[in-house]
């Protein structure tokens, strides 16, 4: 009867469990990663914005063209000039005498005023025709930019998608040891009864039960351990493929693993070999564009201007004068000064190459030993998938041998007790091994990206 029930509680447990879990394959969680994860999304920012600065740099192959504006209103003409305020008396008698015949018919005034108010507006376009070679120097430095963004995405996002697989097959294992160790819970319950029976009739000693009962508490333990580690394993795996952390989730992907050899990665530029010889070429036309501060600069333009200015002679009377011109132009500019700075600029650059040098060399080396390392790791993975294959096979052999023993009253229930303890830890370790060398394998192959 209480088996019945128990069993009962189970299969609720997984109708519930069913009803709202999210069924993944480690595709569809790579490809959320691709959506969703923040590191790639900020890696795939950093292109575009190396792609920008890039836009930047070649507009300066192009004319610089400014447009520029004026426009005045004095409270008081700027300049007001009449016939009273000429000195030669001869003159203002003539002028005056002008006037009064013909002033009025006119419509002048006895004084004139400039420049009470007015605008102007002009436009000048530069075309740069040597600048020291910054600018060939600026666009070069521009593409190495977005090469090596390129270059920091493509590590970004292999590093991202292997912690997402490797949590994904973590979550795989656990899931494989939680029905393991359910299997063997169900096992121990079982012989349980049996041994309680076998003691009330008097057929089994107290300690057997007592042994059944540590054993069965032991993996009670485990349960707890492998539902807490699980529980973290899902929320990991969810935050980094951008999915809510209250869903759970179920994997439907098998474990599939090959244990043929695999050959050594041919020499390839990796990554990170290739962003360590741009960060040189970044220091080079550094060194080139400190240098054109010191060269001289030619420039050629041409510019053209509009203005506009009145005067009021009548308060019912406007008159205004207006003019256009344009202009081409050559600059040269010679920075006599700048040596000294640039002396120092220059030797300032040559030691950051010679730095950038250094740490390609060095850096070098030590990815070279690391794929290395990654290569004996697979090898050490390999053979310890064929070790912890024999082991699983031998200690399930052996747990049948113990149990027919037990049977037959050849062995004692502490020793099948431990038979099945090797079992179940055998076969713990052959998942962990089969996963270990998935991902080492994983793990070298994408150093050769």
């Amino acid at each position: 009867m209480r088996k019945r029930i128990y069993i009962w509680l189970i299969a609720n447990c997984l109708l519930v469990h069913g009803a709202w879990a999210q069924g993944l394959t480690l595709d569809s969680c790579l490809q959320l990663a691709r959506q969703n994860n923040p590191t790639l999304r900020q890696a795939q920012l950093g292109v575009k914005r190396a792609e920008q600065v890039k836009m930047q740099a070649f507009t300066h192959y192009f004319p610089q063209i400014q447009g520029s504006g004026f426009g005045f209103h004095a409270l008081e003409p700027v300049i007001e000039a009449g016939i009273d305020d000429i000195d030669d008396q001869n003159v203002r008698d003539i002028l005056n005498t002008l006037y009064d015949r013909f002033g009025q018919e006119l419509g002048l005034d006895r004084s004139v005023t400039l420049f009470h108010y007015g605008y102007a507006f002009g436009v000048t376009a530069v075309q740069p025709v040597f600048v020291g070679g910054k600018v060939i120097a600026g666009n070069q430095l521009a593409k190495v930019g977005v090469e090596a963004a390129q270059l920091k995405e493509t590590i970004t996002t292999r590093d991202a998608l292997e912690q997402v697989e490797q949590t994904y097959w973590l979550l795989y294992g656990l899931d494989r040891k939680q029905a393991i160790i359910r299997d063997v819970s169900m096992l121990l319950d079982t012989l349980n009864q049996v041994v309680e029976a076998s003691v009330e009739a008097g057929l089994a000693l107290p300690s057997d039960l007592g042994y059944v009962q540590i054993r069965r508490d032991a993996v009670q333990r485990q349960q707890l351990q492998l539902n807490s580690a699980r529980r973290m394993a899902q929320q990991a795996l969810a935050l980094s493929v951008g999915l809510p952390m209250t869903d759970s989730i179920v994997l439907t992907d098998t474990l599939a693993v090959s244990d043929s050899l695999i050959d050594p990665l041919p020499a390839t530029v990796t990554p990170e070999a290739s962003l360590l010889a741009l960060q040189v070429r970044a220091a080079e036309l550094e060194k080139i564009m400190a240098m054109s501060d010191a060269l001289p600069q030619i420039a050629v333009g041409a510019n053209y201007s509009y203005a506009r200015w009145q005067t009021n002679l009548k308060e019912s009377n406007w008159w205004g004068r207006e003019a256009g011109n344009g202009a081409v132009f050559v600059t040269l500019q010679v920075p006599l000064t700048a040596w000294w700075e640039t002396g120092h600029k220059l030797k300032e650059k040559e030691y950051a190459l010679e730095q950038a040098r250094i740490e390609q060399e060095y850096r070098t080396a030590q990815l070279n030993l690391r794929t290395q390392q990654a290569y004996d790791n697979v090898l050490e993975a390999q053979a310890l998938l064929v070790i912890q294959a024999r082991t699983a096979a031998r200690a399930q052999e052996l747990y049948h041998q113990t149990l027919a023993y037990y049977e037959a009253g050849m062995a004692t229930i502490t020793q099948l007790l431990q038979a099945q303890k090797d079992l179940t830890q055998a076969q713990i370790d052959w998942t962990d091994a089969q996963i270990a060398y998935r991902m080492y394998v994983k793990r070298y192959e994408d150093l050769g990206l």
